[in-house]
């Protein structure tokens, strides 16, 4: 080696070490430990809303589909067996996360969505769509009266969530629950 060049390496000072010491490994370890269990809830509440945006958009379109063929039917009012998914204008991707109906018995022509798997399983969505006006009309009937019909009426809600049995799943997807009635 020439006089002039420098050598690094004998300029280290006594107390520099190589690597890390296992205090060091334990602290980083502990930290990612506890940003991990912090995020994972987060996550999964994401998921839930991102499944809830994707079933709101479907059942939007499964409504809009229903009356459409309703009128080409000239049907006034869906009746449960009057036609099925299949009879769609558009395709209703099968899934394994929610299940579809055509017939809500409280409200014939809207369109439901119940949560298949999960936690939430069990969880059912309702969607009034265009036929809101005609269920939430000012009458003495006791369907024109459900907690549905008064959100309705001082909001223009047009999807509900109803919990599963026993829990307070729609939480989960940010709404409130109200009695939707059957989902068949």
């Amino acid at each position: 080696m020439r006089k002039n060049q420098t050598n690094w390496k004998q300029f280290r000072l006594p107390g520099d070490r190589r690597g890390f010491t296992l205090m060091e490994i334990l602290v980083s370890v502990m930290i990612l430990a506890i940003l991990i269990t912090m995020s994972v809830p987060m996550y999964e509440r994401a998921v839930e809303k991102s499944r809830l945006a994707e079933v709101s958009a479907l059942l939007k379109r499964v409504g809009e589909s229903k009356l459409r063929t309703m009128d080409s039917m000239d049907l006034i009012n869906y009746t449960s067996g009057s036609f099925g998914l299949n009879q769609l204008d558009i395709a209703v991707p099968s899934s394994e996360d929610f299940s579809f109906s055509l017939y809500p018995s409280s409200y014939p022509n809207a369109v439901c969505a119940k949560r298949s798997r999960g936690d939430n399983s069990g969880t059912v969505f309702l969607y009034l769509g265009e036929t809101a006006p005609d269920y939430c009309a000012t009458s003495s009937s006791s369907v024109y009266n459900t907690s549905v019909c008064a959100e309705f009426r001082s909001s223009g809600r047009k999807l509900f969530c109803q919990n599963k049995s026993g829990t307070n799943s729609c939480e989960a997807y940010g709404l409130s629950s109200y009695n939707v009635g059957s989902c068949n």
